[in-house]
């Protein structure tokens, strides 16, 4: 599960049985958090043919189908959005930046994107995408093929099972889903150590891992115990002595723990080295590159 807002309640507990309670209580949720347009961009749309269909696995709504393999964005649109809205990229040198551009093209037209929204911006799928070659750069296998689509909704979205919550992304089945507005947030405060894409993508990477065991890197998979072990310690100082760097909500549980030391790995190098050096040496092996250096650094 992804970044949850502190605002979980357990159906049984609020709304009762009757249809006519839930009813009445999304509209409640609608009214508070009301829907509004996106913000931070104001970019073309995309204007490629739209199907609509119904969400999957969260509350049903309508949304906008686009097929990557169909979106057929050149090298040049995909360097002009990254160079205004991607830090990580602007930081890589020019062979860096043309091996990613491949990664970008080939995890875009791999992916179908489902736009809960009236309109969808080409920034969409490309900067959610590059968020995901930005976590794998380091990696060979970087394809993440389980999760087969992208669902991006405006803002926080409503999740209805096991418990009602509002969510700023989450992954389910084979879905990764992202609030729009808090991507985009993630990415224009770079240096914060919040960030819901490279959170709710370490989820992912950990699941085709782990769980599907499937088209998995292995030098992530055979790096991943050392990690455990810098990741324990540095959970225990976290929680029981004086920690400081991780987040309350990290400390639910070590899945938790993992998606946010990919936050702080990329947004907080240096007071990551400063706080757990061991923690972050496991970071640069597990993920084949150094973001505390003075450039992005991808090893070969």
């Amino acid at each position: 599960m992804g970044l949850i807002i502190a605002y979980t309640i357990q159906m049984q507990d609020y709304i009762g049985t009757s249809v006519m309670s839930v009813i009445s209580f999304l509209a409640f949720l609608i009214v508070i958090f009301p829907r509004s347009k996106i913000s931070g961009n104001t970019e073309e749309l995309l204007s490629y043919p739209e199907k609509r269909t119904h969400g999957d696995g969260i509350l049903n709504t309508r949304a906008i189908v686009y097929y990557g393999d169909e979106l057929d964005f050149s090298d040049e649109e995909l360097t002009a959005i990254l160079v205004k809205r991607f830090p990580y990229f602007n930081g890589l040198v020019l062979t860096e930046k043309e091996r990613f551009i491949k990664r970008l093209q080939k995890f875009i037209s791999s992916k179908t994107f489902k736009i809960h929204d009236k309109a969808g911006f080409k920034e969409m799928p490309v900067l959610i995408c590059a968020a995901a070659v930005q976590l794998t750069f380091g990696l060979e296998k970087y394809m993440l093929p389980y999760f087969e689509f992208i669902h991006v909704y405006p803002e926080e979205f409503i999740r209805i099972q096991p418990s009602i919550c509002l969510l700023e992304g989450n992954v389910s089945g084979h879905s990764i889903n992202i609030s729009w507005k808090h991507f985009l947030e993630g990415y224009e405060y770079p240096a914060d150590g919040q960030n819901v894409g490279l959170h709710e993508l370490a989820h992912a990477l950990y699941y085709q891992t782990f769980e599907v065991e499937d088209n998995m890197d292995e030098n992530f998979h055979d790096s991943f115990s050392s990690f455990t072990g810098s990741a324990n310690k540095a959970y225990d100082q976290e929680k029981n002595v004086e920690g400081g760097l991780y987040s309350d909500y990290a400390l639910k549980n070590f899945q938790e723990f993992w998606a946010e030391s990919a936050e702080l790995f990329f947004e907080k190098p240096r007071e990551m080295k400063t706080f757990y050096p061991g923690l972050y040496e496991s970071m640069k092996t597990l993920l084949n590159q150094d973001p505390g250096y003075e450039r992005p650094s991808v090893f070969s």
